[in-house]
């Protein structure tokens, strides 16, 4: 018989490990008979096992043994050295990643034949033969040709001494049953056995029709491709046609209304001639046929060597290139459970590293079945199943691109949406964008380029006035519901509920009646799917997860009750614990195979719904609230001929204010859905346009990436194509557009960026100084000074030069008063250079207008402020910035024609002039190479003064003291900085990665304590929403640099405090093979002090809590915001003044939404007490800024994320912490500023400067929004 399991490694590796080790008893047991083992990557085995059964019916006595990356994932070093030590010959195919590491640090028999292929290449040193250590590049190279038996002769006649590695690869690069059966069988005779190698072909075309799939060659192709039909192509690795993978192709191909190839090519060059190929069948044959790509490739099309090649060929081609993707992690009931979706150690290969191609819109299109264990070789197979829905979905998104490239313009019609928050008619706008100005701009470009707009207003103002009265959401006010209702588009409550009704059950059930219901709904789903399940094992391991996820959820809404202002409150939490109960019996019934009952949860479940709670209840029945009148849904907007321009809906909370106090994500209200579907469905929209930096329909709830049809903004995005114009500087939001919002990003430029000059009283004082320093006589110098005095009074700057001068006066411990004048001079001469070494914004950016030459002036200046290129380098500069507003509107057009929008770097121009020219599809830095050397570099800058307690408060090592420092991690900031802020925080704890040659992160080392490392300083990581979709990989890295350094002490404190030893090992167990133990003291390392002294105070405490989870709960050093939220709450709260009366209710919602748990094994669990108590030991808190465009002030994330940092800290410890912001904007003028000097020089150098008020002062828009919201941030920031 065959054994089937669950694919979760964590639930089946009970009965998994009996059946590794089983098979090593075999192993021993045939150890003097011809035996081979394979390590192979999940997606290649299936090819090897099914040569190796093919074998085993003609040598039955040979041992063959077939692991999986996902089984030596699952077994210890122990096992792992078993398999090894078992085998003849070791064969090692498509093995990357973390069991590199591993198997590197194995020993190996020096007589046992080993190959490695397709793998990292340090594998190759594990070869046995001196010969094949050091395989010549040119065999390496994917170029070396071995696709028939000519090349392979060839390739050995040139090579003697490599003879059976080049058959074994030969075989290996020729995938297929026969070839695998005959590397295997040359691998048992010890390579005297060369069967034929039986060519397969590195590249390879198939043509699908209804009733059969050809093979054919390209010239075959063009004589079978239809010319007057459009085409889709599937490019795919060499594997996609085994079995499994195949019917992805056959799916989607059914799901096309077009004519479907299917191209297969290896790895490297093969994949570049693949698209190469397309190119020449489509341009010489069908130029003027519609068609598109779809790449179910990862990592990059043509390797590294091919890379640009590809991009390049990519923008030449002009057509859309969609990303499609297997996740052979999960299978569907994983999938429907999972707040993460595609698994965050393999998002950079399956989407970051594609964007990098300007590969777009990626979507799941294959999950995977149950694993099983093949019994004659002991190997984990899994096989790719489909999802129609997800294939349906992208098919049709891929047809809709083709109709843009095949329908007239004036015949389409675009849906362009703006920022409309807070809702209100003077909050029309985007980031360093004018919204009214670009809207004409690109209004007046679609009818210049023949699409029907019908009369456009005479300028921005008029258009200005148009959208305040039709185009803005005014859910408040119901005078202005009433008057809107009479010039709006309204739908109705039945055509909303006919389509609400076609939505998938789970999202019908939250949007009504919140996550209790969604609970619910998920649970009979679940329960019904699990009594269907013949197998016992999997029907268990899958009721495991249903019994993690009803836990979870329960939790988060049993925190949701916590402090509710709510009379029901107590009698809710009693309902919630007996309904968690009653769905824990549920479960363990029908593990058993028992139908539940599901009459007494249904009773709770209502009995909960019927206390109306805001924060745990949904939006209620159809209509809703929110922009409703006569319950009519009302959509604002103004259509212009085929263009339709509206407002983003309201998030609700406007209406409903207790949600603010939630600590779980809610959904958007029914209007938010209702514009969407009006777009899409009654608009009958080509495409749809977000204007500007951000929208927030990339950030409502669910999965994080990898969305799909159950997630808000697959539901808003439709198969609509969407193109987003965003800021150049916005990349780490930007790409959540990309990945969660279906978007394809064009970029646009920042406003001119000018160096701060001085004004009014400042140019005053620094001619005082100036006349000071130049004084001939006494006198004269007296006067400058005593009026420099003076005037810093006059100007109420005392304090400031106070906060500038905090360091210097308490190493002289002197007050401001006793300052001698030498020191006055240099200091107040300090403060106004900083200022002068500022950037601030010139007014806003208009999309697509070019720049005038004074602005191309002022940025180039700016952009050249502290080097020294040469004329050619400035010129061409100058020609990406002074052609960028052109490319801008260019692309945007192009989009709109079905094109393909070109890939390039985003950044501040000023640090990266390689982000010009904008309207580009921006990428983000592999997550995989930060912090790299650079900004490591940085990073140790930055800690040094900070460890030299020259800033922060870092004093005190005994029970009770606050010593922890809070570093704030931002996705924006680590895009700019190449991981700085990662770098700081890991240097604080005494710890360094480790990088390949590659400059991959492959591990960490930790610093031993000398004079550049004094200490190990406690550092508490929040980290946003937006870091920990984009860098999650990197929660788990800190979370074990923290351990590393507790793990300085592990020996000093297993022998002074032996109760704890347990504890301390559990502690450091994700650790692994990094634990080297050591014996720092502990006053020099205050992670391990700080360990020991609140691990012995809860032990006191709780005298009966589990060892093993007061070890690792306490090493807790990492927390953000839950699993599919966003933002920390703080921000919208405020602005919100009636929906809170006093500040611990702020610092209250900052705790909870902010108190989930990640690292090693943690996937955001909540924990507000851990995190309350890591909270209360806080002493200072920092917030690294690296952008030369946006200050503290400039938005409300600061506000949000700062400002509820600290906030928490007081509340909890009663004490304010210290706060600093890190500048480092200038690699070369590396700042850490305490909080009240970084908000006072910005205030003064930005927004009290005519040089920033006037620009703003000249923009068609509402102006007084800028000093509103600015004011508004400074007190959110400074609490």
């Amino acid at each position: 018989m065959s054994y089937m399991f669950y694919s979760d490694s964590r639930l089946f590796r009970p009965v998994f490990l009996f059946v590794l080790m089983f098979s090593l008893v075999l192993a021993d047991v045939y150890a003097n008979e011809p035996n081979v083992t394979v390590i192979v990557s999940d997606r290649s085995a299936s090819t090897l096992v099914s040569g190796a059964h093919q074998l085993l019916q003609q040598k039955s006595d040979a041992n063959i043994q077939i692991r999986t990356v996902s089984q030596l994932n699952a077994v210890n070093d122990n096992e792992l050295q078993k398999l090894i030590d078992s085998s003849g010959s070791l064969l090692m195919v498509g093995v990357f990643g973390d069991p590199v590491e591993r198997l590197l640090a194995r020993q190996y028999n020096t007589t046992q034949k080993r190959y490695v292929l397709h793998s990292d290449q340090r594998l190759t040193a594990l070869n046995s033969d001196p010969l094949t250590r050091s395989i010549p590049e040119q065999v390496l190279s994917e170029k070396a040709s071995l696709s028939s038996a000519d090349d392979l002769k060839a390739l050995q006649a040139s090579y003697p001494e490599y003879v059976n590695w080049l058959q074994a690869r030969a075989y290996w690069v020729n995938r297929s049953t026969e070839n695998s059966r005959s590397l295997l069988e040359m691998l048992l005779s010890d390579g005297n056995i060369k069967t034929e190698l039986q060519p397969v072909g590195a590249l390879r075309f198939a043509l699908h029709n209804e009733d059969k799939t050809q093979w054919l060659s390209p010239d075959e192709l063009v004589k079978q491709l239809d010319a007057t039909n459009p085409v889709v192509w599937l490019v795919d690795h060499d594997t996609g046609d085994l079995t499994g993978e195949w019917q992805l192709h056959q799916q989607y191909c059914q799901a096309l209304n077009s004519q479907c190839v299917s191209v297969l090519a290896a790895w490297g060059e093969p994949s570049v001639a693949a698209i190469q190929t397309i190119k020449k069948v489509m341009n010489e044959s069908l130029p003027i046929t519609p068609w598109g790509i779809v790449s179910l490739q990862d990592f990059v099309i043509g390797g590294g060597d091919g890379r640009e090649q590809v991009e390049q060929l990519f923008t030449e081609l002009n057509v859309p290139v969609l990303k499609g993707v297997r996740l052979n992690e999960l299978n569907e009931v994983d999938y429907a459970l999972s707040a993460q979706g595609i698994p965050r150690d393999s998002i950079h290969y399956r989407i970051a590293m594609p964007e990098l191609q300007g590969v777009s819109q990626p979507q799941i299109l294959a999950l995977t079945e149950p694993a099983k264990i093949d019994q004659q070789t002991g190997a984990q197979l899994t096989q790719s199943l489909p999802i129609k829905e997800h294939i349906n979905l992208q098919a049709q998104r891929m047809q809709r691109w083709l109709d843009l490239q095949q329908k007239d313009n004036a015949d389409k019609r675009v849906a362009i949406v703006y920022y409309n928050h807070p809702p209100g008619r003077h909050n029309i706008g985007a980031d360093n964008l004018n919204v009214p100005e670009s809207l004409l701009e690109i209004l007046n470009g679609l009818k210049n380029a023949g699409y029907q707009t019908g009369e456009l207003p005479k300028d921005a103002e008029a258009l200005l006035d148009l959208l305040q009265l039709q185009g803005v959401n005014l859910p408040e006010d119901a005078e202005a519901l009433s008057a809107m209702s009479q010039v709006a588009n309204t739908m109705t409550a039945d055509d909303y509920q006919h389509w609400f009704k076609q939505l998938p059950a789970t999202v019908q059930a939250e949007m009504i009646d919140g996550p209790l219901a969604v609970l619910q709904q998920r649970m009979r789903d679940a329960i019904e799917q699990a009594l269907t399940l013949e197998n016992v094992t999997i029907r268990q391991s899958r009721l495991q997860l249903l019994s993690a996820f009803m836990q979870q959820t329960t939790t988060d809404i049993h925190h949701a009750l916590d402090g509710l202002r709510h009379p029901g409150r107590s009698r809710a939490l009693d309902l919630l614990t007996q309904l968690e109960q009653d769905y824990q019996q549920i479960i363990e019934a029908a593990a058993q195979g028992k139908k539940p009952d599901w009459q007494h949860s249904e009773s709770l479940h209502n009995a909960l719904l019927e206390m109306q709670i805001e924060g745990i209840r949904g939006w209620g029945e159809i209509p809703g609230k929110v922009m409703v009148w006569d319950n009519q849904l009302l959509i604002p907007g103004v259509q212009f001929g085929n263009v339709f321009i509206g407002p983003q809906p309201p998030r609700g909370w406007e209406i409903h204010e207790e949600l603010l106090h939630a600590n779980m994500s809610f959904p958007p209200p029914h209007q938010y859905l209702a514009f969407y579907h009006y777009i899409q469905s009654t608009f009958n929209a080509d495409a749809m346009v977000h204007v500007g930096r951000h929208s927030t329909y990339e950030f409502l709830p669910k999965r994080s990436v990898g969305l799909g049809e159950d997630d808000y903004p697959t539901i808003i995005a439709g198969d609509v194509p969407g193109l987003y114009p965003y800021i150049v500087d916005g990349v780490g939001e930007g790409i959540q557009a990309k990945r969660r919002g279906q978007a394809v990003i064009i970029d646009h430029l920042t406003p001119p960026l000018a160096v701060t000059e001085l004004y009014d009283d400042l140019l005053q004082l620094r001619q005082l100084i100036e006349s000071a320093e130049a004084a001939s006589d006494k006198a004269t110098r007296y006067r400058a000074i005593v009026t420099l005095r003076e005037q810093i009074e006059t100007m109420g700057l005392r304090d400031e030069l106070i906060a500038s001068m905090d360091e210097e006066l308490q190493v002289r411990g002197a007050g401001f008063e006793e300052i001698d004048d030498d020191f006055l001079l240099h200091e107040v001469g300090h403060y106004l250079t900083h200022f002068q070494e500022t950037f601030m914004p010139l007014g806003l950016h208009v999309f697509g207008r070019d720049w005038s030459a004074e602005g191309l002036d002022t940025m180039m200046n700016s952009m050249l402020d502290k080097s020294e290129p040469s004329e050619q380098q400035r010129n061409e500069i100058y020609q990406r910035l002074q052609i960028s507003p052109a490319a801008e509107i260019d692309a945007l057009l192009n989009g709109l024609n079905g094109r393909f929008i070109s890939p390039g770097k985003g950044n501040d121009p000023i640090r990266t002039p390689d982000a010009l020219p904008t309207g580009r599809n921006f990428y983000a830095l592999d997550g995989s190479l930060l912090p790299t050397r650079v900004g490591f570099d940085i990073g140790q800058q930055l800690a040094a003064p900070v460890l030299a307690g020259e800033k922060g408060n870092i004093e005190g090592h005994e029970v009770g003291d606050r010593n922890k420092q809070g570093v704030i991690l931002w996705a924006s900031d680590s895009v700019r900085d190449e991981g700085a802020m990662i770098a700081f925080g890991m240097k604080l704890l005494g710890v360094r990665p480790i990088w390949n040659s590659r400059g991959i992160i492959k591990g960490l080392e930790r610093l031993p304590l000398n004079e550049e490392q004094p200490q190990r300083l406690d550092v508490l990581f929040t980290t946003s929403g937006l870091f920990r979709d984009l860098y999650g990989e990197h929660l788990v890295l800190l979370d074990k640099a923290s351990l590393l350094a507790l793990d300085a002490s592990r020996d000093l404190i297993i022998r002074d405090y032996p109760a704890l030893a347990i504890a301390l090992k559990a502690a450091l167990q994700p650790l692994g093979e990094w634990q080297q133990g050591g014996e720092e003291a502990l006053n020099k390392n205050l992670v391990a002090s700080n360990w020991v002294n609140e691990a012995r105070q809860r032990l006191a405490q709780q005298p009966d809590l589990d060892p093993a989870q007061l070890g690792r709960e306490t090493s807790l050093r990492v927390f953000g915001i839950a699993p599919g939220s966003y933002g920390a709450g703080i921000n919208r709260l405020v602005e919100r003044s009636s929906a809170w009366e006093d500040r611990s209710e702020l610092a209250d919602v900052f705790i909870k939404r902010m108190a989930h748990a990640y690292g090693s094994g943690l996937q955001g669990e909540s924990q507000p007490d851990l995190f309350k108590q890591q909270l209360a030991g806080v002493s200072q808190t920092f917030l690294g800024r690296a952008s030369n465009l946006y200050g503290l002030m400039d938005n409300n994330d600061a506000f949000d994320y700062l400002g509820g940092f600290n906030l928490a800290v007081e509340t909890v410890s009663g004490q304010q912490p210290g706060s600093a912001v890190i500048n480092h904007s200038n690699d070369d003028n590396l700042r850490i500023d305490n909080l009240p000097q970084a908000l006072l020089s910005e205030l003064r150098a930005r927004y009290l400067n005519s040089q920033w008020i006037k620009p703003l002062m000249n923009e068609a828009m509402p102006v007084p929004a800028p000093w509103a919201v600015n004011l508004l941030n400074i007190f959110g920031v400074g609490r």
